[in-house]
């Protein structure tokens, strides 16, 4: 895929992302905010899915206000001097245009709701408790990596929660019977009070 294809469809994400964090109260998204976004999302969707993963064109590296991908940061600078959003590049952005807003795949778009309904439920300051507490990014931190943070299948974060995985689904009668949205919420409720509040 070339870097153009790349932008592209990072365009249609970032616009989609805001445009449904707005359904849920937020008016204006601050820009570390949209990094941890898609940075979860990417991680994340290798935990709840077995195909490819659909935010592959995104790398991440370690910076102290969170993960950082170039890519968001050039679509986002793109997307204000466009004025399809509106704002500041280090600071809040809004939406000021339609173009592109969920012009991507079904499952993206689901993907994103379930990742911005964890995001509603537990308030950001939690979810990013989860993301410097996430061990792939614990390690590049403490090891002062500004390399990319490693996303992929095999990483120390997917393993945490595969380990989890196992224990969670003990306290369910029946997973066959719960929406993907249901069950990445119940498991979040199930991890935080495993993990973060014990930290």
């Amino acid at each position: 895929m070339s870097n153009k294809e790349e932008l592209m469809l990072a365009n249609a994400d970032i616009m989609t992302i805001i445009a449904h964090a707005k359904r849920i109260g937020w008016d204006s998204v601050s820009t570390n905010t949209l990094q941890r976004v898609v940075y979860l999302m990417k991680v994340l969707y290798s935990f709840c899915h077995s195909d490819e993963n659909e935010f592959v064109q995104y790398h991440f590296s370690v910076t102290v206000f969170g993960p950082y991908s170039d890519l968001v940061y050039k679509s986002l600078a793109f997307l204000l001097s466009s004025q399809r959003l509106l704002g500041d590049l280090d600071g809040e952005v809004r939406l000021n245009s339609s173009d592109g807003i969920d012009s991507i795949s079904e499952d993206k778009k689901k993907w994103m709701d379930v990742i911005l309904l964890i995001l509603g439920k537990y308030g950001e300051s939690k979810v990013f408790s989860f993301i410097v507490n996430d061990p792939q990014y614990d390690q590049a931190v403490k090891a002062n990596i500004s390399s990319e943070i490693n996303t992929d299948l095999e990483n120390d974060t997917l393993k945490v929660l595969n380990d989890f995985k196992k224990a969670f689904e003990e306290t369910l009668t029946d997973t066959s019977t719960i929406s993907e949205e249901e069950y990445i919420s119940l498991y979040f409720d199930y991890l935080f009070g495993q993990i973060i509040e014990k930290k």
